[in-house]
């Protein structure tokens, strides 16, 4: 599936009825019949986290808009547009990596969203960069985390470095998971590079959830840039 990323995702709003909604039983039944408190209070501290945090964006986003003049002038209008889109596309990201402002869903969504976003969030407002998402098998649940964070820092790089000065290009981004292991493979039609790639904080954060899952990172840059993070199961 091939996208061009230039949708708005928003900063989600609760209803007053869904506000109004008893919580949901929080502490977790352990296999003897007890309850374990700590995950509990875990989970309360994420969803107050997740409310604060969309509270916080919503009323940036508010302050601007409502700014004395900003909307009077068409650059005004666009940068208070260009900052709602932003902060929307940060939400998302934050929502796919970790469910920041809102409970994550399925992985093959969370990893388009992510995907996205990040395109949209690091592209050049006049670039058009498509990304196609590519996804077999099923990735165990506690490699997620190490895959959506590193295809979060290698997409980034892909943009930031692959399509510098770019007006176009293209982006694809590929989940296999198999009996033995899960492979994310990002490859991009970029500069690429020759020798030997000098890391950045996104390729240090990545090689550092490949190591903690016993994996590795490879990367190629002959004919555009291919990152691979393989993860044994």
């Amino acid at each position: 599936m091939s996208q061009v990323a230039t949708f708005m995702p928003a900063v989600r709003r609760h209803t007053d009825a869904q506000r109004d909604q008893p919580l949901p039983r929080l502490a977790r039944r352990m296999p003897d019949g007890s309850e374990d408190h700590n995950a509990a209070e875990q989970e309360l501290d994420l969803r107050q986290l997740r409310h604060h945090t969309k509270n916080a964006l919503q009323r940036i986003i508010a302050v601007f808009a409502e700014a004395p003049g900003i909307g009077d002038t068409p650059q005004g209008e666009r940068i208070v547009q260009e900052l709602e889109h932003r902060i929307g596309l940060s939400a998302t990201i934050s929502d796919a990596l970790f469910g920041l402002t809102n409970a994550p869903g399925p992985m093959a969504e969370r990893l388009r969203q992510l995907a996205g976003a990040v395109v949209d969030m690091m592209r050049h407002s006049d670039q058009v960069i498509r990304v196609g998402i590519s996804i077999r098998g099923y990735c165990p649940v506690n490699l997620r985390e190490a895959v959506l964070r590193s295809a979060h820092e290698l997409i980034s790089n892909a943009v930031k470095h692959g399509m510098k000065g770019r007006p176009a290009g293209r982006i694809a981004v590929r989940l296999v998971s198999d009996d033995r292991r899960t492979t994310l493979t990002v490859l991009d039609n970029g500069w690429g590079f020759a020798g030997k790639l000098r890391a950045g904080e996104g390729l240090a954060l990545a090689r550092g959830l490949a190591a903690r899952h016993d994996g590795s990172l490879a990367m190629d840059g002959d004919d555009g840039t291919v990152a691979t993070l393989a993860l044994p199961h």
